[in-house]
């Protein structure tokens, strides 16, 4: 009981704070508020605000937050969960350099990710789980979007799968007249991380007058990396001197013996280990250089669009984005268990029975050579179509092809059929650096991961008005589509067969398939103060079907003043690798005394293992209900305060089962010392997700300061609970390792005459310092709240020019600390979780020049 109470106290105390931040200088305000056509229905619409939440970020908000792309932009965006390991891990095979958005809690492939309306390929690598089977979002150029909208509410019945969460709509400008050049600079606070946007737009014809418009942008974006050893907190994963664990790597350079049976240390070192390197086995401190705290960027992106008005009732258009990133990211030289001749009578009392005349070592080899992987990735994304009307019908027809291309290429990497017969007979010490450079050089392999993702598509609608009831028109939209989605994920052959020492086994995917949707959608003025949205869709796929429905109702008894509820279906297919993969092998760290002892080895342990995923043929679709109750109100003009709670409850989640459950279930084996444990995935899991946003805005036009725009946007989550298998218990994760309860952004800006001075301050709440479900153990820490303030100054009094200046993160605040991401390789270890980065203060300028 003492739990739920502090919940709901918990909940009260921070609605109050993101509702009334923004509330509390209503007296003054006088503008209306803005309407636009929103997402979530196929049906036109006049007024802004329908049946379904939707969040929009014009571009005016866009350049106000100072982002130099789309990953910065949503961290100004609560509802937008984030977890941003792709910018800032070096050492993922399939994430580094890459930017998912997720939403409501559920895993990105549960976000439909649209551009303009329209499907794009998803990320071409990415794990045989599923994660990272989405949209990269990096690759869509940030000057090239006019507003971002985002439908935070099921989004099947009109869109189809992947909308489980809802729909992110990335709309870019279309019809731009002159020539506009962009330049800016960045940089820390500590002279590193700097960033180098170039932009370029360029547009000519009108539709009205020429019957035509062409517009062309392309943005170049240039940014270096930051050093993990360059920020104190990251600099060592000797985590004691803030009372964490030290995480040194066990995998050290002098070696240490290990128990050919079990992997076990013997408190013994192959050399001598220096006494500053050695606490309980030798250690090795990976942060202290190689690897990066964020990410460099090397990105060039452009789109083309043309409108062509062919008579006054139809417009036909092409549009073509292509997009290219190249990353270099740099990994420890190789570690490995690795099997070397006896050096003395205490290792030979561990020899290694199946290689006689050895002892096995956990080792790094580095006269190597950092492991380095130089990742290309490239977009192509096609469209054409069409629309127009005909009498009092309307209709559009569009057919696109978006093709997502990536490749890793390895260097210093070994070969395993060549390496163990090196090693143990001592022609090669794993341990000096004084080895034959020639015969090192013979041993090493370069591999090459390739992979490329397609969508095609073709979309047809239909609508218009259908009758007329006593309150007005009712209309309606029906349309059709096809889409064919294919993956080819081609690793190495050594790797794929996992002979490559200082990798992990990668399985090869070559698939496709089919599927066909049909939709329907009815907007009914059920009274004049009363909407109804009615909408269904069938989708069919070679393996599954899936009839989707959503009801949505809009009442509004005054000008001031509206209500809206939603009940809408869901599914989510498998991604093709979930389906067609293989089994693929990930690095862990088990340290959990009770899973070492099941394991069979000693404790206190800190045992390096592999867990091994797997696709599943037979997975069904994932399904899903979301429920959706809002109050929107307009007190006085000027004001607007948008409040939604929201519940999604979904089954047959495709998921793995945890280390810890494969543990007990015996899903794990052991070859050598070497022990794998077995997650493949399954149809097992439920989820649930409530919560509550909260949209207010407030303008004050004509103080003395200027015109004052204020917006404050709220996420509270009151649950994220997961059943890991039928009949399980509910497993509650809010407010543990990265699932804070609730974020907030606070925008105020200012504008007197030429001048526009912006802030943002953007807050996260704290949580339990543990990735596992409540209750939490007693005594575990907690992670505290973080705030970041921005801050922006924009001056357009000089012709044809545009001027701003800003500082990120302007109070120098640095991540709490976290023990759990320092305890665990499944995190990025720089003692912090990734709902944040530790860049510190950033300065940046930027100069818009407009030549006609």
């Amino acid at each position: 009981m003492q739990f739920r109470y502090n919940a709901q106290a918990q909940a009260i105390r921070a609605l109050a704070l993101g509702t009334l931040s923004s509330v509390a200088m209503a007296a003054l305000a006088q503008v209306p508020a803005q309407r636009v056509e929103i997402t979530g229905s196929a049906i036109k619409r006049v007024n802004a605000e329908g049946p379904a939440p939707v969040d929009i970020i014009t571009r005016r908000d866009i350049e106000r937050t100072g982002a130099t792309s789309v990953n910065e932009l949503i961290r100004s965006i609560p509802s937008i969960d984030v977890f941003d390991q792709g910018e800032l891990a070096s050492n993922s095979p399939s994430g580094s350099g890459t930017t998912n958005l997720a939403l409501r809690g559920l895993a990105s492939n549960n976000l439909l990710v649209l551009l303009n309306g329209r499907r794009l390929p998803v990320n071409a690598l990415y794990d045989s789980s599923g994660a990272g089977a989405a949209v990269d979002v990096n690759m869509i150029p940030v000057s090239a979007i006019d507003r971002v909208e985002i439908l935070k509410d099921g989004g099947s019945a009109i869109y189809g799968a992947d909308a489980v969460a809802g729909v992110v709509n990335i709309i870019t400008r279309t019809d731009y007249a002159g020539l506009e050049a962009r330049i800016g600079f960045g940089q820390s606070s500590r002279s590193d991380g700097a960033e180098k946007p170039v932009g370029l737009t360029w547009g000519m014809g009108n539709l009205s007058r020429d019957r035509f418009n062409i517009l062309f942008g392309m943005d170049l974006f240039k940014r270096d990396p930051i050093m993990r050893k360059d920020r104190d907190l990251s600099s060592s994963v000797d985590f004691r001197r803030f009372g964490g664990p030290d995480r040194r790597s066990s995998f050290a350079p002098l070696g240490n013996v290990a128990d050919p049976n079990t992997g076990a240390f013997v408190g013994l070192t192959y050399k001598d280990c220096p006494p500053a390197s050695f606490n309980g086995v030798c250690r090795y401190d990976f942060n202290q250089s190689v690897l990066t705290a964020y990410n460099g960027a090397d990105r060039v992106s452009a789109l083309l669009v043309g409108n062509v008005q062919v008579t006054p009732d139809v417009r036909a258009f092409a549009e073509v984005t292509w997009a290219q990133a190249k990353d270099h990211f740099d990994a420890h030289p190789v570690p490995d268990f690795f099997n070397v001749p006896i050096l003395n009578d205490a290792q030979r009392a561990f020899e290694d029975p199946t290689v006689p005349g050895t002892v096995l070592i956990a080792g790094r080899f580095l006269q190597g050579g950092p492991r380095m992987t130089d990742r290309k990735s490239t977009l192509l994304n096609v469209a054409v179509g069409a629309e127009g009307s005909l009498g009092s019908l309307d209709w559009k027809l569009n057919a696109g092809r978006g093709i997502s291309k990536v490749s890793n290429q390895d260097a210093n990497y070994f070969n395993a059929d060549l390496w163990g017969p090196a090693t143990t007979s001592g022609q090669l010490d794993p341990t000096v650096g004084t080895n034959d450079a020639a015969l090192v050089d013979r041993l090493k392999v370069r591999p090459l991961r390739t992979g490329e993702a397609s969508v095609d598509y073709v979309n047809a609608q239909l609508g218009g008005e259908l009758m007329k009831l006593p309150a007005g028109e009712v209309r309606y939209a029906v349309g059709a589509s096809y889409t064919r989605e294919s993956l080819q994920d081609t690793p190495d052959p050594l790797t794929q067969a996992g002979k490559v020492i200082g990798s992990i086994r990668q399985a090869a995917v070559d698939a496709s398939r089919n599927s066909k949707g049909v939709f329907a959608e009815l907007s009914i003025p059920v009274l004049k103060s009363l909407e109804a949205q009615v909408a269904v869709r069938h989708d069919a796929y070679a393996n599954a079907s899936r009839t989707s429905p959503k009801v949505a109702l809009k009442f509004t008894p005054s000008n001031q003043m509206a209500l809206r509820a939603s009940y809408s279906e869901s599914f989510r297919a498998p991604v093709l690798k979930q389906l067609y993969g293989a089994q693929e092998q990930g690095a862990i760290t088990i340290t959990d005394d009770a899973q070492c002892v099941a394991l069979g080895i000693p404790t206190p342990c800190q045992l390096n293992a592999f867990q091994v995923n797997g696709s599943n043929p037979n997975l069904k679709p994932e399904t899903g209900e979301t429920m959706n109750l809002g109050l929107i109100i307009e007190p006085m003009p000027g004001l607007s305060l948008a409040v939604d709670t929201w519940k999604i409850h979904k089954t047959d989640d495709i998921s793995a089962p945890t280390i810890a459950s494969a543990i007990a279930q015996g899903l794990w084996s052991r070859q050598g010392a070497r022990v794998f444990v077995f997650t493949n995935l399954n149809n097992i899991a439920e989820r649930e997700t409530r919560g509550t946003d909260v949209d207010a805005r407030l303008r004050l036009p004509n103080t003395v300061l200027g015109n004052v725009s204020i917006r404050n946007l709220f996420t509270y989550y009151e649950s994220q609970r997961t059943k890991s298998s039928p009949g399980a218990a509910w497993a509650e994760f809010i407010a543990t390792y990265a699932v804070p309860r609730w974020r907030n952004g606070l925008s105020v800006s200012v504008e007197r005459g030429p001048w526009v001075v912006t802030t943002n301050l953007k807050s996260v709440a704290g949580f339990w310092d543990t990735d596992q479900s409540w209750p939490a153990p007693v005594g575990k820490r907690r992670v505290g709240s973080f705030e970041e303030l921005d801050l922006q100054v924009g001056y357009s009094g000089l012709k044809n020019a545009n001027i701003t200046f800003g500082v990120k993160n302007l109070l120098d605040r640095m991540p709490p600390f976290s023990v759990t991401n320092a305890s665990s390789n499944a995190y990025t270890q720089m003692g912090f979780a990734e709902l944040y980065g530790n860049r510190g203060r950033f300065l940046y300028g930027n100069v818009r020049y407009t030549f006609w």
